[in-house]
């Protein structure tokens, strides 16, 4: 078995082309994206209950909905906002849920539970799970005409984009932004509906009585089975006139076409619009499905979109405003250069060390390896997108470590006289256990980060995921491909003297120098090694945390929220303003506002939750390139501050990881709203006294006016109208009454009726007349006094408690830890202090982070374990297995130690490269202490034994090592903010590693070796030290 390819060269041949084949086939197929899909645990509820103040939506709404959710044990968080006339309850479930569309299926039962126990008046509960996604493309249709926009000519041109955009291969999801829900209007005048002792409610219920969509039933015969309907629905405005009110006395009768004014529109105000070029438009967002390849699908959907415009309507244009495959093919286009450049390098080095045939050897297994992880790759379902692709750059470097290990080991068979069969035989048979077991420890290295769960893993686990693939394919061929390539191409080494190679004949003689010195004082040297991992133990210490960084795109984007009172109409205005300030920047390609609602997900973790909030507008932004992108957003953030004084203006790079709300979160929670309140208004001035902080603000700051009807209750009665009728009447005359409704395709139309405009104002209002439900007309001056006075404009609860959420939003480049760490001691110096009863915690990227590096931590326990046992299996030995285990450790302090020296943050990103680095690290000490166990001297303690045994290794240790760096080079000198950090720390540790693996182990081996022997000499043991542990 151990030449079975060596003696077979067709089998060997066909393996190769079998891997090439399989991995050509894969890299052709593959799923492509650009980031990996993070799967969406979270959802949002919506329920309208008009009219009611945020105090009845919290405890008739959002409390009842609460209760349901909270009991199911696949959510984890449920919060809500409660706000006029509307509930929002979010809710997340588990990160170890993966079945989310089951968990999300047992969350809708829970509504449906919930739905029978909200008040009259409250609309079916809105369950909205779509928006955890980014959107692939967004298309905008441009109103270009010179007279007004009409939204009811966008909103019927957005429908039939959004329907052909369905039709292509792979679309997931397709979603229209910028344009309100469409109705039928019927006005009549107040006063002559008076005279006809006509009113909202009569009206409705007559054009609902009319329109008979509802099933008749069946005539069931012998043969057959026949359905029955009455015929008469409303089809159109010309059917809806025709609706019959009331009959006179003289038999005419009074149609709703005679004293109505019917029309078809958007709804009134407009709940939200968007802004292409400053123009009014629409946009039309879709998603690729799973499985496929960005590029290909994009394609076919600018197909459509090309057909789709040359079919337009004049005064309308089609803009694609966003494309994702755009910064999928520059990202991989980057991922690959450094790619190609990082196979350059190792190549370099790999000749310049090892010799041309060996060299040639050991670059062959580089697309060897890469062409079989693709093929696993594919068939285990992990796509290729920017993290998939990193992984086999980091494992770049390592997947040539058991090649030379292969090559090396045959030369020397060789070199010795054997023949090449030979040479294979033994070469596999003595390093297929110790290859075995540095590949099992660097995999196990890297299971944590495969096994964390939720977002995080999500993201950053195809690394792991990748790597492991990597490290398992080099393994397997090493011990078989390579190895029989190496029986027939390598040839016994020269000595120095013939021609060998003599470059480092200086370097080594001091290395041989420092190496006896060491091994004659092995203590001392024990203790030198130990200086840089405690320096970076040290260091880290001092280092900022970090969650993750600012994403490496070319986008950012603006939010304004004015006073919650703002009209749509004001919200646009102070969008024209800060247009005006992004227009001048010539680093500024384009721009895009949403008002009245999130800019749709252009990005993996932007959240779409400000459905409503006509005072909120946001805008993509794209700029011409990434350099200077920080100076641009915080200068920025000065200018449209100033521009726009009446919004709070809140400039925002782009974040890689999962969703947070925001940098720096304080959840304060507490049972009295004015003292929640309170207290976060004292957390926001702290936050304001920080020049890294540029906007705060707080779910519950101050309220809103709200009329009161102070209704006499005696006088309602006498009018025949109780409390109840007075509300209904009221709501009736703000937000009209619903009849019946028009199907036109696949969309219900709702019919409206109203009797004037009570809306414009408190005078119009306190003017009113409301219909009793006899017919007769009421003043509601007559009933009661109208007064405005303060409400909360908003309640937010989290896990079932009141809670004040104080954000913090951090200029660009500044760090959120700064600002928890200055809050903190604020908080110490007595600044702020919560009173009994009331609690705080910290959210935002503090929390994200703190989670991800438990459910990171949760399995390093397992994994230490079965690392230990892999390794005292493979030597037989506890103390080699607490050798092996320390040096992992110290490693840790290496790879600090080189963030320390870079001056990185300590993020998400740099914890998981420490993770990894352990296990790359102990390879060299595995090698070292696998040859000197081979040798009974070495493993005695004798000191000259153990130098020559650790020469023999030095070849090949220099080597990974600096390939291993090579292989991490391109990814340190990479523009961003993710990249060099994570490569620096293992790139990093791994060079300073070599100063434990020749300084620290064979040191150590040394000691224990001694100590061995004593113990075996004291007992009249058999002699051989280690080698027999």
């Amino acid at each position: 078995m151990k030449t079975i390819l060596y003696d077979h060269p067709r089998a060997l041949a066909l393996a190769v082309i079998l891997v090439a084949v399989a991995g050509v086939a894969a890299l052709l197929t593959m799923p492509q994206a650009e980031d990996p899909k993070i799967r969406n645990r979270n959802a949002v509820i919506l329920t309208a209950l008009p009219g009611a103040s945020a105090e009845r939506v919290e405890r008739l709404v959002s409390q009842v909905i609460e209760d349901e959710l909270r009991g199911l044990e696949e959510v984890d968080i449920v919060s809500s906002t409660s706000s006029t006339g509307l509930s929002s309850v979010s809710v997340t479930l588990q990160d170890a849920i993966n079945e989310t569309d089951q968990a999300f299926s047992k969350v809708r039962d829970a509504l449906a539970d919930a739905a029978v126990l909200l008040p009259e008046g409250a609309s079916d509960p809105r369950f909205i799970d779509e928006r955890g996604y980014a959107f692939t493309l967004l298309a905008a249709i441009v109103w270009e005409g010179e007279e007004a926009p009409d939204p009811l000519i966008l909103k019927r041109t957005a429908e039939e984009l959004e329907a052909r955009l369905r039709n292509v291969p792979g679309t997931e999801y397709v979603l229209t932004e910028g344009v309100g829900d469409e109705e039928i209007s019927v006005t009549l005048d107040p006063d002559l509906a008076a005279s006809l002792s006509l009113g909202e409610a009569e009206i409705a219920r007559a054009i609902a009585q009319a329109d008979a969509k509802q099933s008749a039933g069946q005539v069931y015969g012998q043969g057959n089975e026949l359905a029955v309907e009455v015929r008469g629905e409303l089809t159109d405005l010309t059917r809806l006139r025709a609706v019959p009110l009331r009959r006179g006395r003289d038999g005419a009768q009074l149609l709703l076409g005679d004293v109505a004014r019917i029309s078809r529109g958007i709804v009134q105000p407009e709940p939200q619009g968007v802004l292409v070029n400053g123009k009014r438009a629409v946009v039309v967002g879709t998603r690729i499905d799973d499985g496929l390849r960005v590029g290909g699908w994009s394609a076919r959907v600018r197909e459509e979109l090309d057909a789709f415009e040359a079919e337009l309507s004049a005064g309308l244009e089609l803009e694609l405003i966003f494309d994702q495959s755009v910064y999928a093919e520059e990202r991989f286009g980057s991922l690959l250069v450094n790619l190609f450049v990082g196979i350059m390098l190792v190549v370099a080095i790999l000749f310049f060390t090892l010799g041309f045939r060996s060299a040639l050897l050991v670059t062959a297994a580089i697309p060897l390896t890469s062409l079989l992880s693709l093929a696993v790759m594919n068939f285990v379902g992990i796509p290729i997108h920017q993290m998939s692709i990193t992984g086999l750059i980091v494992a770049l470097g390592l997947l040539v470590d058991a090649a030379i290990v292969m090559c090396d080991a045959v030369s020397r068979a060789l070199t010795r006289g054997l023949s090449p069969r030979e040479a294979v035989e033994e070469s596999v048979g003595r390093l297929w256990l110790p290859l075995l077991s540095s590949t099992l420890t660097t995999v196990l290295a890297f299971m944590p980060i495969t096994l964390l769960i939720g977002g995080a893993g999500e993201f950053v686990g195809p690394i792991a995921d990748s790597v492991i693939i990597a490290l398992i394919a080099s393994f397997l061929l090493a011990v078989s491909v390579i190895a029989a390539l190496a029986g027939f191409f390598l040839r016994p080494e020269k000595p120095a003297a013939e021609g060998g190679r003599d470059l480092f004949a200086p370097i080594g003689k001091a290395f041989e120098g420092a190496l006896a010195a060491s091994l004659a004082r092995p203590r001392l040297s024990i203790a030198l090694a130990l200086v840089l991992p405690v320096l970076g133990f040290v260091g880290a210490g001092r280092l900022p945390n970090q969650f993750f960084p600012d994403a490496d795109r070319a986008q950012f984007h603006v939010q304004l929220e004015l006073h919650p009172q703002a009209s749509l109409e004001e919200t646009e205005r102070a969008v024209a303003a800060a247009s005006a300030v992004l227009d001048a920047h010539e680093e500024i390609v384009q721009a895009d506002w949403f008002t009245g609602s999130s800019v749709p997900a252009f990005y993996y973790n932007l959240k779409m939750n400000r459905d409503g909030a006509k005072h909120f507008a946001e805008a993509m932004v794209t700029a011409r390139e990434l350099s200077g992108l920080e100076t641009l957003v915080n200068d920025l953030q000065a200018e449209l501050t100033a521009a726009v004084p009446n919004a709070q203006v809140n400039t925002r790079l782009l974040v890689q990881g999962p969703p947070t709300n925001a940098p720096f979160e304080l959840r304060i929670s507490g049972p009295n709203l004015d003292e929640l309140r309170r207290l976060g208004e004292e957390a926001r001035l702290i936050l304001s006294e920080m020049p890294e902080v540029t906007v705060s603000s707080a779910s519950l700051s101050g309220g809103e006016p709200k009329i009161w009807v102070e209704a006499d209750e005696e006088a309602a009665l006498i009018a025949g109208m109780p409390l109840a009728a007075v509300s209904q009447a009221i709501a009736a005359k703000l937000q009209g009454a619903r009849g019946g409704s028009v199907i036109e395709g696949q969309n219900e139309i709702p019919v409206v009726v109203r009797l004037g405009d009570a809306r414009g104002s408190i005078e119009e209002l306190r003017s009113a007349t409301l219909v009793a439900p006899s017919g007769a007309g009421v003043p509601l001056a007559s009933l009661g006094e109208l007064t405005l006075q303060p409400s909360a404009a908003k309640i937010t609860r989290y896990d079932g408690e009141r809670v004040n959420n104080v954000f913090g939003f951090m200029e660009a480049g500044a760090l959120p830890a700064v600002a928890i760490t200055r809050f903190e001691e604020a908080m110490a110096e007595g600044r702020f202090q919560l009173p009994y009863g009331y609690d705080y915690a910290f959210g935002g990227d503090a929390e994200a982070r703190s989670d991800a590096v438990g459910a990171l931590l949760a399995s390093v326990g397992l994994i230490v374990t079965l690392v230990v046992a892999v390794v005292v299996l493979t030597f037989g030995s506890f103390r080699l297995g607490a050798l092996i285990l320390t040096v992992a450790g110290l490693s840790m302090g290496l790879g600090m130690l080189s963030l320390t020296l870079a001056g990185f943050a300590f993020g998400f990103q740099p914890i998981i490269a420490l993770m990894g680095l352990m296990g790359v690290a102990i390879n060299a000490a595995i090698i070292i202490v696998t040859t000197l166990r081979e040798d009974v001297a070495a493993s005695r303690g004798e000191p000259e034994a153990v130098r020559e045994g650790v020469l023999k290794t030095a070849r090949h240790i220099t080597s990974t090592t600096l390939t291993t760096f090579a292989g991490f080079l391109p990814l340190i000198l990479s523009e961003g903010g993710f990249w060099p950090p994570f490569a620096t720390a293992i790139a990093g540790g791994v060079v300073l590693s070599t100063v434990v693996s020749f300084f620290f182990v064979p040191q150590a081996f040394l000691l224990l070796a001694r100590g061995q022997e004593r113990r075996a000499s004291s007992r009249s043991l058999p002699q051989g030290g280690l080698a027999h542990a």
